[in-house]
């Protein structure tokens, strides 16, 4: 989820109702229905490989960053928008399931799940936030690098036509 997904959600958030929020549930893309032993396989590749608590994690970066950048947003809604996150994981897990059996089979799913509960699998996991944190920075870097190429490329230009390639 980039910045700015993480700020217009927060911008409908704030701009619903109370009652109709607690009214519309998020739904998973359409998928075709899966099978029991599928749905299981991907929930417990989802909760093996720590997918929730890397996006739980990977959501708290990016609600410090809107912190910083919207301080006309309560802080009591930053906090609470993170609890509920934290206490609502399993509504996530249902809305991921759908995806990954759509998109892998369920022998995939248990040869991820072994990947996972090996000892190798085991470290990626305990690096991932570390590499997604750094990552995120490197990427941030790299995109400001090219807004500046972009930019003086513009004014140079005339500002109005975008850089011949």
């Amino acid at each position: 989820m980039t910045r700015a997904v993480l700020a217009a959600i927060c911008g409908l958030v704030l701009s619903v109702s109370p009652a109709r929020t607690q009214q519309q549930q998020p739904q998973a893309p359409a998928t075709k229905p899966v099978d029991a032993a599928t749905a299981a396989a991907a929930r417990r590749l989802l909760t093996v490989s720590g997918a929730t608590k890397l996006m739980i994690s990977s959501m708290e970066s990016m609600v410090a960053s809107q912190r910083d950048n919207n301080p006309q947003i309560p802080a009591a809604f930053w906090d609470a928008f993170m609890a509920h996150a934290r206490r609502d994981t399993t509504r996530l897990l249902d809305l991921l399931v759908p995806i990954y059996a759509s998109h892998l089979t369920q022998s995939d799913l248990e040869e991820l799940i072994r990947f996972y509960t090996s000892p190798i699998g085991q470290r990626y996991i305990a690096a991932q936030p570390a590499i997604m944190l750094e990552s995120t920075k490197a990427s941030e870097g790299w995109g400001e690098f090219i807004a500046r190429i972009v930019s003086d490329s513009l004014s140079q230009a005339g500002g109005n036509q975008p850089p011949k390639q």
